[in-house]
C-alpha cells in the first residue's frame, strides 16, 4: 500500500486495479488518474517491462492533455505485461482476456485505445471481449495516402507543435534538421510532413539502434518500406550510420522528436543536447531536471501533453461530422495557438512551459472539482469548437 501512496497528490491517481487471468496468463493494471468530471480515457500498452509508476505518470500526462484543450475527461492508462514475439494465437487470447476483464472499468466511463504494442485492431477486440461497443466511428479508419488518417494525427500535430517551437525559436523550419526517435505510425508521420515543410529528417531510431545520414534520409522511401518490413525496413536501411538509440539525442540538429519512453532525457544527457527545439511524439520525455537545465539554455520543449494531442483532437473532429480537412484544420489551430502562449507566458515567468502548463491546470481542475469554477459541459465544448472552427458547417 505505501508504494501506491508515493504515486499520489492532489489530484490522483483515483484507482488502480491489477487484473490476473490464470487460463492465459494475462496480467494487467490499469490507473485511472480522475473521474471527477464524469470519465476517463487513455491507451493500452503492451510490453514486457511497463511499471504502475510508468502508468500512473502516462495517466496524469493524459489528465492534462485533455484539460488543455479543455476537455472535461480525466486521464488513464493501461498496461498488459507481454512479450513483443509471443504467438499470435496468444497474443490475441492476452488481448481478449483483458477486455473481458477490464469490462467493469470500461462500463464505468473508462476508455481505452491504442499504444506502444497495441493498435486499433486490438482496441476493437477488448471492447467486444467487454460486450461494450466501440465508440469509434469512421474519420480514424478513413484511409490517406495508403495509411489510416489515426496514422497522421499524431504525427502532424506533433510537426505542428514542433513548427510553433521553431517560431518561438526564431528558426527556420525550411532545412531544419530533425532527429525522429521511433520509426512508427505517429513517427513516420511527423517525418512525412516534416519533409513535406522542407525540414531534413536525418535521424530515425527504432529497437535495434538509430540510422542517421548528415545528407538527410529517404523518408519517402523508407516510409514505403515500412509497410512491407515494418521495423526492419529501417534496420535495414544502408545510406545511413548505425548509432545507439541514446545517441538520437545529441546528434548535431536543430529539432529532437522524443518518441518512445518516459525520461529519455535527463540530468546527464541534457548538457549534451543540440537541438533548440524538442516537441515530443511520447508522454513524460523529460525530466524536471533536464527541463530546467534545457530552459536556462533557450531550448525551446513544448510540452508534451500539447505535442500529442491529435489523437483526441481527431475523436472531438469525428464527434462533429468534421472531415480530413477539418481535422488538419483544428490540429494547426489549436496547437499554434495554445503552444505559442504558454511559450510566451512561460518566458514572462521566467520557469519552462510544461511547469506553468502543469501548474495552471492542476489549479483550474481542483477548482472544478471543489465547486469553485464549473467545467464546460462536453456539448457545450464541441459546439464552442465546432463554431471556433467551423467545423461540420457549410461555408
Amino acid at each position: 500500500m505505501s508504494d501506491w501512496f508515493k504515486l499520489t497528490d492532489e489530484l490522483g491517481p483515483e484507482k488502480i486495479v491489477y487484473l490476473h487471468d490464470p487460463e492465459t496468463e494475462m496480467k494487467a493494471v490499469i490507473v485511472v488518474d480522475t473521474m471527477f468530471a464524469g470519465g476517463a480515457g487513455g491507451g493500452t500498452r503492451m510490453l514486457p517491462d511497463i511499471t504502475t509508476a510508468e502508468l500512473a505518470g502516462l495517466a496524469r500526462a493524459m489528465t492534462y492533455k485533455f484539460a488543455m484543450i479543455d476537455l472535461p475527461i480525466g486521464g488513464a492508462k493501461s498496461g498488459i505485461w507481454g512479450l513483443p514475439d509471443m504467438s499470435p494465437d496468444r497474443r490475441e487470447a492476452m488481448i481478449r482476456s483483458f477486455g473481458r476483464l477490464a469490462k467493469p472499468m470500461i462500463e464505468s466511463g473508462v476508455a481505452v485505445a491504442s499504444d506502444m504494442g497495441t493498435a486499433m485492431e486490438d482496441v476493437k477486440l477488448m471492447y467486444e471481449s467487454a460486450g461494450v461497443e466501440h465508440p469509434n466511428t469512421g474519420l480514424s479508419s478513413q484511409i490517406k495516402d495508403g495509411e489510416p488518417l489515426e496514422n497522421h494525427a499524431t504525427g502532424y500535430g506533433v510537426f505542428v507543435a514542433a513548427k510553433a517551437g521553431c517560431q518561438a525559436a526564431g528558426l527556420e523550419l525550411k532545412g531544419a534538421r530533425v532527429a525522429i526517435e521511433g520509426f512508427g505510425k505517429a513517427a513516420g508521420g511527423v517525418a512525412r510532413y516534416m519533409i513535406e515543410a522542407g525540414a531534413n529528417v536525418v535521424a530515425m531510431s527504432n529497437i535495434n539502434g538509430t540510422r542517421y545520414s548528415e545528407n538527410g534520409l529517404n523518408i519517402t522511401s523508407l516510409l514505403a518500406e515500412r509497410r512491407q518490413k515494418g521495423d526492419q525496413a529501417l534496420t535495414e536501411y544502408e545510406s545511413a550510420e548505425s548509432l545507439s538509440c541514446q545517441k538520437l539525442f545529441t546528434l548535431p540538429v536543430d529539432i529532437v522528436v522524443p518518441g518512445t519512453r518516459p525520461f529519455m532525457i535527463h540530468g546527464k544527457n541534457a548538457s549534451a543536447i543540440q537541438a533548440k527545439v524538442i516537441a515530443s511524439i511520447a508522454n513524460n520525455p523529460v525530466t524536471y531536471e533536464a527541463e530546467r537545465q534545457l530552459f536556462e539554455r533557450g531550448v525551446r520543449v513544448i510540452p508534451d501533453f500539447l505535442c500529442n494531442v491529435g489523437g483526441v483532437v481527431m475523436a472531438l473532429v469525428d464527434m462533429l461530422g468534421g472531415s480530413e480537412d477539418d481535422l488538419f484544420k483544428a490540429l494547426n489551430h489549436m496547437i499554434t495557438e495554445l503552444g505559442l502562449d504558454i511559450i510566451t507566458r512561460a518566458d514572462s515567468a521566467g520557469i519552462p512551459p510544461r511547469f506553468l502548463a502543469e501548474k495552471e491546470i492542476k489549479q483550474k481542475l481542483i477548482d472544478q472539482r471543489t465547486g469553485k469554477t464549473e467545467a464546460l459541459s462536453f456539448d457545450a465544448l464541441l459546439k464552442t469548437i465546432q463554431v471556433r472552427l467551423n467545423i461540420g458547417q457549410k461555408t
